[in-house]
Order: structure tokens, then C-alpha cells, then sequence
């Protein structure tokens, strides 16, 4: 996990100091990303195939095969070194998809059931702290020397892999390999498709993280315009990790929390309604609406504070706590899939996310450049607003995020007797 978000930071600064252009840095962070789109899918049909402990021990190996390769050609200093960086970039990036579904699928494989809740907490904490560290430690790594990085990486892979072998705690999945791959990824499209918490909370993060991250194209278009030093624009991006590490740890004790609001919102009739409404008590309770509320509610703070660089670092700070909340919440759903299908699910629910997330800066930075800061912000802040009032008060959407909530007619009737 340390070697991927290290990478994220060496991939462009070993592209730029090879090449001193722009464009071809650019290149190679599209080589390392775009095997998203496209290996998602069959990578969760191969690790329901073959079992997520086996494919991640490969991929991981894989991957230190690559760095190693790396780290020699930049000692060696190959003179075609752009061209080998570009694949490599590519291949390792492909790779980089495998580990992360397997690893998603290997928790519930290797954790008995009743701790499952507790294992993705650790984990999705692990991963925000991992977040955090790992762009300053790839920087570190490559001023100490432009190979130094990719051979750290190359140790890393290396002895993940090693451990996984020795592990092996996934077991072979269950579906006969004769089934056509395309007949696979069908189903677990369809098993997505039937669930409606799934589906739900599929489309819904896909919105936010598309809405997050053209949030994150304004404040670092506006910000940098404005004379924000490049430390200060690190910091405050760095406030999304530090919440979605606090929201990860305080997961496991979500209901204690829901039963806490839920004393204090009973002081008032018109307090109860609005916490159930949004998905804090009662049978409202739902972590990604809650998700969505503080998404639209921080969003419209910076709209309402004129930009202010305090507000930016609070509203990711929010955002990034109830993301960490939901993320554990959608794991937990995900590790009671059936255990020969829980990969292809992790892939297309992925690839729903990720695709935003490549799509939310290109739409941002097109708006920004021909409406300007202000409107750009405005038409995200009415977007996410308008998104969290969807799920909240459209029956399907609310029924399946919140499956305890009543129907319309039940629900006017309990607005009534309060």
C-alpha cells in the first residue's frame, strides 16, 4: 500500500526529470492511472478464479520485478529511459488494480466473521495514514537519488509477496474456470444491479467523489492564483486524509455515536425529525447519507466564506471523516457477498468510483476556465445539494440506503404523531 501512493509522487518527478517537459510528465501519470478503466473488471473475474491471496502474491512479485528493473536501468542510465518508464508505468499500474481488489477480497477470506467490522476499520485507517505518509516519503526517497525510490519500492513488493506466499490465507475461489470471462463479469454486474445498497451507494459515491475532486481543481486553480504557497496547498489537501483516518477508527462505534445524537435530538421535536431525515438516528440511520449531507453542507461553507483557505481545510477535514465512516460501512456490505463473487463486485463498484474520479478535474477545469471560480463553486455546491435531496427523499434511493426507513405514507404519519 506504502509503495503505491510512493509511486503516485516518483512516476511524474522521475518523468520530469528525465524528460523537463510537462506533457510527457503527463503521459506517464495517464500510463500509471488509465489501467484503472480498463483492468477493473477482468480483474476481479481472475481473482475469483484463482483466489486473492494467490494473485496479489503474483501481482505483488510482479510489481518488485518492474522496480527492480527500473532501479538498474537508472543506474545503468539506459539511454532510452522514457520509453521504458512509460511501459513500465502502464504494466505496473495494471498490477497495481490486481493487489487492490485482491486485497479488499483477502480481508474477509482471512478474518473470521466476527471481526470483520473491526479488520476494515483498521484497514481503511491504515489506508489514510498510509495516504499521508506516502507522497512525503516517495519525495524523500527521490532526493535522495532517483533509483533510491523504486529499489525501496522494488523491497517493499518483493516482501509483500513473500508474505503472502507464506500466509496463503485465501482459499481458491469456486467458479469453474470453463465459464466464459465474459459471462463472469456479467455477473457480477448483476450482482451489484439486484442489491440496492450496493447499487445505491455505488452511484452515490461515484457523484461525491466526482463533486470531491472538482472541489479540489478549484481550490488548487483559485489558491495557487491567489499566492498560496505550495506547503500550505499540501497541508490542507492533506486535512481529506487526516478525517478519513479519524472516520475509519471511529467506525466500529458508529451506533454508540447514533445512539448519543439520537439523546441529544429528542430535546426537540423539530432537532429528531431533521437527524432521522438526514440519516443520524432512528430508522433513517445511514452512513452515506450522512456522507452526503456533510459533502453539501462543507462544500456550501467555502461557497458562503469567499474562498477562505480555513474553510477549504475544514470542509475536507469533514468530508474525509464521513468518508471514512461510509468507505467501512460499503466494505462491510461488500465482505457479505458470496465468497466466489465478492471480487468481480469490489471491481464494478470500483470502477464506478474511479471513473469520476479521472472525470471530476477535466469537467472542473473547463468550467473553471470559462465561468470562473465562483460560478465553478456554485454549480458544485448546487450539485451535491441537489444529489443528497435525490437520495433523501426519492423512495428507492432512501429505501435502500436506509432499509429500515418506513414508507412515504408511514413516514407523514409519524411526522404527524410527534
Amino acid at each position: 500500500m506504502l509503495g503505491t501512493r510512493t509511486l503516485g509522487v516518483t512516476y511524474p518527478l522521475l518523468a520530469f526529470a528525465v524528460t523537463k517537459s510537462p506533457a510527457w510528465t503527463g503521459w506517464v501519470v495517464f500510463a500509471s492511472t488509465v489501467p484503472g478503466l480498463l483492468c477493473y473488471l477482468p480483474a476481479g473475474t481472475l481473482i475469483d478464479r484463482l483466489g486473492p491471496g494467490r494473485v496479489m502474491a503474483c501481482s505483488e512479485a510482479a510489481r518488485g520485478l518492474l522496480m527492480g528493473a527500473l532501479t538498474a536501468a537508472l543506474i545503468c542510465d539506459v539511454p532510452e529511459i522514457r520509453g521504458l518508464l512509460l511501459a513500465i508505468a502502464f504494466v505496473e499500474g495494471g498490477l497495481a488494480v490486481l493487489s487492490s481488489v485482491a486485497e479488499t477480497a483477502l480481508i474477509p477470506a482471512a478474518t473470521r466473521r466476527d471481526d470483520i467490522p473491526t479488520a476494515l476499520a483498521a484497514h481503511e485507517t491504515t489506508a489514510h495514514a498510509v495516504v499521508l505518509a506516502g507522497r512525503p516519503v516517495g519525495g524523500i526517497l527521490f532526493g535522495l537519488g532517483a533509483y533510491m525510490s523504486f529499489f525501496a519500492n522494488a523491497v517493499v513488493f518483493m516482501c509483500s509477496a513473500a508474505l503472502l506466499w507464506r500466509l496463503n490465507p485465501g482459499q481458491p475461489a469456486r467458479t469453474p474456470h470453463r465459464e466464459p470471462v465474459l459471462h463472469q463479469i456479467r455477473e457480477g454486474i448483476q450482482e451489484v444491479w439486484r442489491n440496492p445498497f450496493l447499487l445505491s451507494a455505488t452511484i452515490l459515491t461515484a457523484v461525491i467523489n466526482l463533486i470531491v475532486q472538482s472541489l479540489i481543481v478549484v481550490f488548487i486553480s483559485y489558491q495557487t492564483s491567489s499566492g498560496l504557497g505550495a506547503a500550505a496547498v499540501g497541508g490542507i489537501l492533506a486535512a481529506s486524509g487526516v478525517g478519513g483516518a479519524a472516520g475509519a477508527f471511529i467506525s466500529p462505534k458508529r451506533k454508540k455515536i447514533s445512539r448519543k445524537i439520537d439523546g441529544w435530538a429528542r430535546r426537540w421535536n423539530w432537532t429528531d425529525r431533521l437527524a432521522e431525515l438526514v440519516g443520524l438516528t432512528h430508522r433513517g440511520r445511514s452512513t452515506l447519507l450522512v456522507h452526503a449531507w456533510v459533502c453539501s453542507g462543507a462544500i456550501a461553507v467555502i461557497f458562503m466564506t469567499g474562498f477562505a483557505p480555513s474553510a477549504f481545510a475544514l470542509a475536507l477535514l469533514m468530508i474525509g471523516v464521513a468518508g471514512g465512516l461510509s468507505n467501512v460501512t460499503i466494505r462491510t456490505l461488500l465482505s457479505r457477498v458470496p465468497a466466489d463473487k465478492v471480487a468481480r463486485v469490489v471491481s464494478v463498484s470500483r470502477l464506478g468510483s474511479y471513473s469520476t474520479v479521472a472525470l471530476g478535474p477535466v469537467l472542473a477545469s473547463l468550467l473553471y476556465e470559462s465561468a470562473g471560480p465562483r460560478a465553478t463553486l456554485g454549480t458544485v455546491t448546487v450539485s451535491m445539494v441537489v444529489v443528497a435531496l435525490v437520495m433523501t427523499l426519492v423512495p428507492t434511493f432512501r429505501k435502500s440506503l436506509s432499509p429500515r426507513w418506513p414508507s412515504g405514507r408511514l413516514w407523514k404519519a409519524r411526522l404527524a404523531s410527534r
